[in-house]
């Protein structure tokens, strides 16, 4: 039995495991896509933005709701490292060490794209005529969903080696997840930042939601108003690499594997 060969079953229990929890998980998920798009698209509409804001919004609250099922996986894996280390089990199965962590990084992205791919349909329902589907390139569309869920796959696996013990769990929406969500065009495009305040907007380059939400945009509504498409994918490509590779170390050295 080759490394491959484990890793194949690894994804196979875990998307086992994944098909039990499905209904609660994608409740939970579509319960809060529904109240971000209607107040978010709808009611901000009712403040002065435009007319179109409600397919702005769906398209990157669909690329980002991946992350809601990725960030507890965090808080799972660094129970168990505290805890029983069942991880310790697949450490001796015959497959290289760092394949172990890649597999998690995979698997992970594999069910917060699941989940959110069926966001599509609900949010074209949602929207109404302000998605159009003929302004979608959907060759792009292939390009960048899988994409943005490895990256927030490996950045998972990232943060888990970052966090140092359970207490540091409160201090991962404050210290990451909402900055990067916050300032990652989630509610805006970046060239409106950019307008606003050039520095803002170079800062914010920093920041791979801000590739998220550009890429998955040009894909979805056009090129015109965002960032360059295969600059974003570039992007999120080079935070994946650096996650991973950085997120490896940390927990090979965690764990004292040689």
């Amino acid at each position: 039995m080759n490394s491959w060969t484990v890793f194949r079953e690894l994804l196979r229990r875990d998307l086992l495991s994944f098909r039990r929890a499905f209904p609660t998980k994608f409740f939970d998920m579509l319960l809060l896509f529904f109240t971000n798009v209607i107040v978010f698209g709808y009611f901000m509409q009712l403040e002065g933005a435009h007319a179109g804001y409600a397919a702005f919004f769906v398209v990157g609250a669909i690329a980002s709701f991946g992350f809601i099922e990725i960030v507890g996986k965090v808080g799972i894996l660094m129970a168990d490292l505290q805890g029983d280390k069942t991880i310790n089990h697949m450490l001796v199965m015959p497959i290289r060490t760092e394949w172990v962590f890649y597999y998690m990084g995979v698997s992970w992205a594999l069910t917060s794209a699941i989940l959110s791919s069926l966001l599509f349909p609900v949010g074209k329902l949602l929207v109404f005529d302000g998605l159009v589907l003929a302004d979608i390139s959907y060759w792009k569309l292939i390009i960048i969903f899988p994409t943005i869920n490895l990256f927030f796959g490996f950045f998972a696996l990232w943060l888990t080696g970052v966090l140092k013990n359970m207490r540091n769990l409160t201090s991962l929406w404050l210290r990451y997840i909402a900055p990067m969500w916050m300032f990652g065009a989630y509610t805006y495009s970046w060239h409106a930042a950019y307008q606003m305040s050039p520095v803002l907007g170079l800062v914010s380059l920093i920041n791979p939601m801000v590739y998220v939400m550009e890429g998955m945009r040009a894909a979805m509504l056009g090129q015109a108003g965002y960032l360059p498409f295969w600059g974003s994918l570039l992007a999120l490509w080079g935070f994946t690499a650096l996650c991973c590779w950085d997120g490896v170390r940390r927990l090979k050295k965690r764990l004292d594997c040689v």
